[in-house]
């Protein structure tokens, strides 16, 4: 039977690419270049979308002129603030929340720079953005493509990384033991990682072989799922016996890619296979390990877990703002964050049925749901705060 490493770069072997050559003393896999430049000029006519483009161009179509440009960098990172998370909520964004955590300001603005460049996104003066009729014929000739929809931030934004994480570990980790080499370079040297690697070995040292087998087979059968080049990139991300995976700036450069679109077309893959292995966790053995201890996607946050048991012990904002030493504006920021994951949230107790009614109608009205706008349409005796609330309570479209 071959060994992993081998096994691993026939992961490549339905993809487009039919003449490569695997070298099974090193795992590394010899394209056909002619067949891969052909796969490179599919991306550049746009077959597949730049993602990082299009994601911000839907961002932006999605926040139009109610949301600065900064608020698509907010939500990209996953911010943990009550504004990015209501953001999400509001504008349907979810699925977007949290998927480039690594994203580096300077790098967020030298893309939206490119895409003001390339006439696809227009910035007002008040630093928001709108698309421009280019922008426009991006945003739906990519929206139905496979990759956009694999997903899914709110859900996965913590357990993602782990999981990939883990995954680069425990491969290079048994391939090399295959080989009865244990004196590699870890391609992920965090304790938690490494720490999760070791317990999985020591667990299964004596079933290596069926263990490497069904890690293959599984991984096999989720790279199915995706598009042939979207399995390539991943599998040349991979580390193995003597084998280093590619960087993310060799990736880009082999595929023809922009480099910023690799940490997402493995990001989505990642959310991919989450969801495939939570719909059906019996087919999947192997990687079902991996969920023990995953973490959990968080709620709210810690803060306004101790304003929620003060509320659901009937204490007032105010009163729970002077027991906390708080002002009482960020006692109201953690209620509008309780009521963003409480399904049963009492919106009644903060704001009136004829009050919900009045914001609701100020909101269709001025097709915006900028606060200053909504609250030039409606009575004086309706807060900010109240209408802050009633637009996470609805999670309004």
């Amino acid at each position: 039977m071959l060994s992993l490493p081998a096994f691993i770069n026939q992961l490549i072997f339905y993809s487009i690419v039919k003449k490569n050559i695997i070298d099974f003393n090193c795992g590394v896999t010899c394209y056909d270049w002619n067949e891969r430049k052909f796969e490179v000029s599919l991306y550049r006519k746009g077959v597949y979308p730049l993602l990082f483009d299009y994601i911000v161009i839907s961002c932006c179509s999605r926040f139009r002129d109610g949301r600065s440009i900064s608020a698509v960098y907010h939500l990209l990172k996953g911010k943990r603030s009550i504004q990015t998370v209501q953001d999400s909520h509001i504008y349907q964004l979810n699925h977007f929340y949290g998927i480039y955590p690594t994203l580096q300001k300077q790098d967020f603005d030298e893309q939206i720079h490119k895409l003001v460049d390339d006439s696809l996104l227009v910035l007002n003066n008040d630093n928001t953005a709108a698309l421009t009729d280019s922008g426009q014929h991006l945003l739906h000739r990519q929206a139905n493509h496979g990759i956009v929809h694999y997903f899914n931030g709110m859900d996965y934004y913590q357990k993602a990384p782990v999981f990939l994480e883990r995954l680069l570990l425990l491969i290079q980790t048994v391939t090399n033991s295959a080989e009865n080499n244990f004196q590699f370079i870890p391609v992920i040297d965090k304790p938690i990682i490494t720490n999760w690697v070791k317990k999985q070995y020591h667990q299964l040292r004596h079933h290596q072989a069926v263990f490497r087998s069904q890690l293959y087979k599984e991984l096999y059968q989720l790279l199915q799922c995706c598009s042939e080049t979207e399995a390539n990139i991943f599998v040349d991300s991979l580390s193995g016996y003597n084998h280093y995976g590619m960087s993310s700036f060799q990736i880009a450069d082999s595929y023809g890619l922009k480099r910023v679109d690799i940490p997402l077309v493995k990001t989505a893959m990642i959310h991919q296979m989450l969801s495939i292995i939570t719909r059906n966790t019996t087919a999947y053995p192997i990687f079902a390990r991996f969920f023990h201890d995953l973490p959990q996607a968080s709620g709210i946050t810690n803060s306004a877990s101790k304003t929620k048991e003060l509320l659901d012990k009937q204490y007032s904002a105010e009163e729970i703002a002077a027991r906390r030493h708080l002002r009482l504006n960020t006692i109201y920021d953690h209620v509008v964050e309780i009521a963003l994951y409480e399904d049963e949230f009492p919106l009644e107790q903060y704001v009136t049925t004829d009050k919900q009614s009045e914001i609701l109608a100020a909101v269709n009205d001025t097709s915006s749901y900028k606060l200053k706008d909504i609250k030039w349409k409606v009575s004086e005796t309706i807060s900010y705060f109240q209408i802050r609330l009633v637009l996470a309570v609805e999670k309004i479209s």
